[in-house]
């Protein structure tokens, strides 16, 4: 691991500059521009936020997505840029459907269906934010990695090791350098993107910027109760299908903790659960997603 790491600022603008798709020739078409020195699969985070980038740049700016239902069908390359096909298909008084289709080389890799809504008043509650230490008294990932010899898996390093905007401050045993092979299947942690501080971008961005990370450490944590990591050597993982759900305005430059659990796994699937809550205990956001967890043949 090395110590150097490009400027935060920095990896915050070509991370904007990744999600800020494009319109094409064809109408209805958006192109999402490949990561630079990006290699092999796409990142699951980042098609989710470009088709949700393509949805919302289809829609007044008064009308927030507030949910979003996905499908992952092929493996997308970083040896080409995706096209996403965006259809309107519902523009009401109060809710707007899009659905997108995001394509390489002719072939659908990924479907979504989103809906956006102009806020209004009505009842409200919320379950309540995990007792957890602030983030000002945890270390970063990157650093837990570096002063602990943890058995950490490539997934996990690769998190913590790879130049990237988002921070993470994981909760719980970790902090003092234990990783038991059995945990609990629920996991915390407290994720922000950029340098520190308010981003003030647009809500659809900062929406599309919580739908890219909310991809990161959620199937991970149905790996807890077997003893594995994901993309571990013993296991084959993949998204199969993801879901969000939008509740308040956010924003990503501040402390998000990032809440997981996963209530079941089997079939060789995996299912998770996350809550994305405001350092003051607002519920800002909900997903879901299940993922191929299958077991690598010993013959």
């Amino acid at each position: 691991m090395t110590d150097a790491m490009p400027d935060k600022t920095w990896l915050t603008r070509a991370l904007i500059h990744l999600l800020d798709v494009t319109p094409a020739q064809a109408e209805g078409h958006f192109v999402g521009p490949r990561k630079p020195g990006g290699k092999g699969r796409v990142f699951g985070g980042q098609v989710i936020g470009q088709a949700l980038m393509a949805a919302a740049k289809t829609v007044p700016e008064d009308r927030p997505v507030h949910s979003l239902h996905c499908y992952f069908m092929r493996p997308g390359s970083e040896d080409h840029e995706i096209d996403y096909q965006v259809d309107a298909d519902m523009d009401g008084q109060a809710f707007s459907n899009r659905r997108v289709v995001a394509r390489q080389q002719g072939k659908a890799i990924f479907n979504m269906i989103a809906s956006f809504h102009r806020p209004e008043p009505g009842l409200a509650h919320q379950a309540a934010m995990p007792d957890v230490p602030p983030p000002e008294e945890l270390r970063s990932l990157r650093e837990l990695l570096q002063d602990f010899d943890l058995p950490a898996g490539p997934a996990l390093r690769s998190i913590a090791t790879q130049p990237s905007p988002i921070e993470f401050r994981p909760v719980g045993p970790i902090q003092s350098g234990e990783l038991d092979a059995i945990r609990e299947p629920r996991a915390e942690c407290w994720v922000r993107i950029g340098p520190g501080g308010p981003l003030g971008l647009s809500q659809a961005l900062q929406r599309g910027m919580l739908a890219f990370a909310s991809d990161l450490l959620l199937l991970g944590t149905a790996y807890r109760p077997h003893g594995l990591q994901i993309a571990g050597p013993g296991v084959i993982s993949a998204s199969i299908d993801h879901s969000v759900w939008f509740h308040e305005d956010v924003e990503c430059g501040d402390w998000l903790l990032y809440a997981t659990d996963t209530p079941f796994s089997g079939h060789g699937r995996g299912f998770a659960r996350g809550h994305f809550f405001s350092r003051d205990g607002h519920l800002l956001a909900s997903v879901a997603q299940e993922g191929l967890m299958r077991l690598k043949s010993t013959d």
